[in-house]
């Protein structure tokens, strides 16, 4: 997958946010057609200092957003996996803490949360200014 379908994930994602969905309701479809909630972040206090993305934030802009390396599967594992993070990016656009909230197999965590932690953003703004946000960002892995 390009980078560019990544990055339209997490627009699309933070738009719905932006839009009056509280990050709780917002909903993700798997490649089966299923929806899933994400789940509240409130209550994780790595995420305490980053804003929702909401009406009068400018969500953040991926700027260098590489895709993950397939991991080794064992042979009973679907070869296609989902993972969707959320993640905190600063004021700087920087990924700061991450958190797998849905995973189709644990086999493709660790890849897509190494990989998340390399991109860098255009900050999110509030007012003109920089400010830490947090959006949530879905992986898809194929072989």
């Amino acid at each position: 997958m390009g980078p560019f379908r990544l990055i339209a994930c997490a627009i699309a994602i933070c738009f719905a946010i932006g839009t009056g969905h509280a990050l709780g309701e917002a909903q993700s479809n798997d490649s089966a057609g299923t929806s899933t909630a994400i789940p509240e972040a409130a209550d994780d206090q790595a995420f305490a200092g980053y804003l929702r993305v909401t009406a009068g934030i400018t969500p953040p802009k991926a700027t260098h957003s590489p895709d993950p390396q397939y991991p080794e599967v064992p042979t009973d594992t679907e070869p296609r996996g989902v993972v969707v993070m959320l993640i905190g990016v600063n004021a700087h656009g920087h990924v700061g803490p991450v958190r797998v909230v849905r995973s189709s197999a644990p086999v493709f965590d660790k890849s897509a949360v190494a990989t998340v932690k390399t991109w860098r953003f255009k900050p999110a703004r509030k007012d003109g200014k920089p400010v830490p946000v947090q959006i949530t960002v879905e992986m898809n892995f194929a072989k």
